[in-house]
């Protein structure tokens, strides 16, 4: 049975009790184990197609990282995991050449091609594990050798890149092993180059799936604005605004909040951070979800000069429009600035200031749901279905009592963001019921709230144009309709065509990561639960853990991998040197993978600082511009600046091809290459040393200790290397 790994990380902040049941537990529920933040537990399970659950809090739920589920026999899902045989049916080379039958004979079957750009191509070969012989294609008569990128789905993957201005395609593909060469064309397997059939494409039919260059050259840096710098003290908030009339008093000495009460305050101390672990007006172990501290736009201006010495080039923001909150996710007006932020001429200077220093802004937008103070959804509160806007909310029930009792449920009366009353979902297929309406990709089959979708559209419009930005991070895409987001991508490219679409998607996200939808994710799936995992946590084997990246750099096109959002922690979760407790030189380690690996490196404020924090909204604390007093920290951004300008004077670590170093099994070595230079990466967590062949590599970067003896370099623990094969 294969050992299979489950974990669960909550969306919503807290202490969780967190439980796993299915066929393979014969539905009894077991305990899966807090891990920081990330509950996880290890299972064998038999091969085939199982059902399974988690309990969280005492609510069966599916897996929120699977993206497979069914109806269950009780109106809800279940998740589906598939499990595939180890004792698959494996071909030897000799098998096969001497009886092709035994394979696909349709070439289809064994191709995609992605058109990066009007001329630039990638073509994906799938192929038979275990055969092990040479892949190339045969390309308008030019052989192009293919490198094996990883196995999926039971099958491995083989790429290469071409370029073509023709209007017709022709390809065979030729395997090869020992002298012995099988060709396969569109009229299946032969044994000689003579005999095939060319197979054509006509290039018009394949789409172009076009992600801009800047993406994969820069380094990402996310900023939550409340916490980052307060540069105008004039604008430290009053909660004068009408949505915080009844909640910004504070309760009577002795006095707790009671549920759903909500107490917005300002924190004068910027350093006081206590109460984002237990705020002293409600229960022990929970925090302060009402603070404010001041960071704001002219701050960030001020830090502009920090950002460019530190070496990034990619500004990322959680939302900056008015909302009652602090983290502004539950928007009061989608086309606003925030006035505890600043203005509409502030955020221009900002986008101004930032684009002269070469870097770029993306925006964080919730469009599946505004926040309850949304002007839409305030007229529907009090006019009810008379309300121009009234189907642009799920309502069950009309009118809200008021004032809302303390135990108010919000999904009696309108559909909600995980039940929470601020947040009420957008409704975009008036044909449908949320969550039905998300899974609709044929806009033919959906019927538009046109009202709605053309709000939204015009929100992306005023950010691009007006303000300036240079893309979008989308807030639970996979929370709204698939056709929303074709029509949103074609939208937001006739206004900036080089602008990018990151998704928040947690799991395997390939149906969502091409020319219709996105450029890239959030790569929680093959990066950050990875690498937490095997470096960290050191719950996932080494074996297991190059599995598994291979698999994720399998399941999307080389350049879309190039731009995934390659992050350790984020505002949604525990801050990595927290997790990491103290292993510093463990932490060192990941910061070299992340930034030579395949991927465009993110780093969350503060973690190149060492900054700490648990579950949100402790993983918020405000920046420590007290850093440079600290040494560790003082050091950790030294050591964090210098891999940046490692990324960035090697192209070849951006955009090059990755590939895993036949090593001893616990040593992690890669390779970055491309046509003209080629780097490669030894990293050492384990506690012993291990010897690298010196093939008069050049040494790039070094961390810990790494001596040479002899005819090799000797990486001793928590030792990385970078060396420079040619180029």
């Amino acid at each position: 049975m294969k050992q299979i790994r489950f974990s669960y990380q909550g969306l919503t902040a807290s202490k969780h009790e967190v439980g796993i049941a299915g066929d393979f537990t014969s539905w009894d529920i077991l305990e899966l184990k807090d891990m920081g933040g990330i509950y996880v537990i290890t299972l064998p399970v038999e091969s085939g197609t199982h059902r399974y659950k988690f309990i969280v809090d005492g609510v069966w739920m599916p897996d929120p990282a699977n993206p497979h589920t069914e109806q269950d026999p009780f109106g809800g899902l279940n998740s589906v995991l598939i499990v595939e045989s180890e004792t698959a049916p494996r071909y030897e080379w000799q098998e096969i050449y001497a009886n092709p039958s035994l394979l696909e004979a349709n070439i289809e079957y064994y191709l995609e091609l992605i058109r990066k750009d009007d001329k630039l191509y990638e073509l994906r070969i799938k192929w038979y594990q275990g055969i092990n012989c040479q892949v190339e294609a045969l390309i308008d008569e030019q052989c192009h050798p293919c490198r094996k990128v990883g196995c999926t789905d039971n099958h491995e993957v083989y790429s290469c890149c071409f370029e073509s201005d023709h209007e017709r395609i022709s390809l065979a593909l030729r395997f090869s092993k020992q002298g012995q060469k099988l060709f396969l064309g569109s009229s299946g397997f032969v044994g000689s180059v003579d005999e095939v059939l060319i197979h054509s494409i006509v290039t018009e039919a394949v789409p172009i799936f076009r992600i801009p260059a800047w993406v994969a050259e820069g380094v990402i840096y996310q900023i939550f604005p409340d916490r980052f710098y307060n540069g105008d003290p004039s604008l430290n908030p009053t909660f004068d605004r009408w949505y915080y009339e009844n909640c910004r008093t504070a309760p009577k000495e002795g006095e707790k909040l009671h549920k759903n009460q909500e107490y917005f305050h300002f924190e004068e101390d910027w350093y006081n951070v206590a109460n984002l672990r237990q705020n002293p007006y409600l229960e022990e172990g929970q925090p302060d979800w009402w603070s404010f501290y001041g960071g704001d736009l002219a701050g960030i201006i001020k830090k502009l000069d920090y950002l460019q010495d530190l070496g990034v080039t990619i500004l990322y923001f959680n939302p900056l429009w008015e909302a009652k909150s602090n983290h502004k996710y539950d928007a009061a007006d989608f086309m606003s600035i925030d006035p505890a932020f600043g203005d509409e001429a502030t955020m221009q200077q900002l986008v101004k200031e930032a684009h002269q220093r070469g870097m770029k802004i993306i925006l964080d937008v919730a469009f599946n749901h505004t926040g309850e103070t949304f002007w839409a959804f305030r007229d529907c509160v009090e006019r009810g279905a008379e309300s121009q806007w009234w189907n642009w909310y799920d309502w069950k029930k009309w009118p809200l009592p008021d004032p809302l009792p303390p135990d108010f449920d919000p999904e009696e009366y309108y559909q909600c963001w995980w039940g929470i009353k601020d947040m009420p979902d957008l409704n975009y297929d008036l044909s449908r019921e949320h969550p039905a309406e998300n899974y609709v990709k044929d806009i033919q089959k959906a019927k538009v709230n046109q009202s709605l979708v053309d709000h939204l559209l015009q929100t992306a419009t005023w950010w691009l144009q007006h303000i300036g930005i240079d893309g979008f991070r989308l807030d639970v895409p996979d929370e709204v309709p698939y056709w929303f987001w074709q029509l949103f991508r074609s939208h937001v490219r006739s206004i900036k065509k080089d602008s990018w679409l990151v998704g928040e998607i947690w799991h395997d996200a390939r149906g969502w990561v091409n020319d219709r939808y996105f450029d890239s994710v959030m790569n929680y799936a093959y990066f950050k639960d990875l690498v937490l995992g095997h470096f960290i946590l050191q719950d996932i084997s080494s074996q297991d853990f190059k599995a598994k990246v291979s698999e994720g750099l399998a399941r999307y096109p080389h350049h879309a991998s190039a731009a995934m959002m390659n992050l350790l922690g984020s505002h949604d979760t525990w801050r990595i040197a927290t997790l990491a407790s103290g292993k510093i030189a463990r932490l060192k380690a990941v910061l070299v993978f992340q930034m030579c690996f395949l991927g465009t490196p993110h780093i969350y404020y503060g973690d190149e600082i060492l900054m700490q924090g648990e579950a949100d909204p402790d993983n918020r604390r405000p920046f420590n511009w007290k850093w440079e007093a600290d040494a560790p920290a003082s050091e950790h951004r030294t050591l964090v600046k210098e891999l940046i300008s490692l990324r960035k004077r090697h192209p070849v670590l951006q955009t090059g091809a990755f590939a895993w170093l036949d090593t001893e099994a616990e040593l992690l070595a890669f390779q970055r290459y491309d046509a003209g230079s080629t780097i490669e990466v030894c990293i050492n967590i384990t506690d012993t040393p291990f010897a690298i062949p010196d093939r008069q590599q050049k040494r790039l970067f070094s961390l810990g200790k790494c001596t040479k003896q002899d005819d090799a370099w000797v990486l001793h623990p928590d030792a990385a290397l970078v060396l420079k094969v040619k180029g």
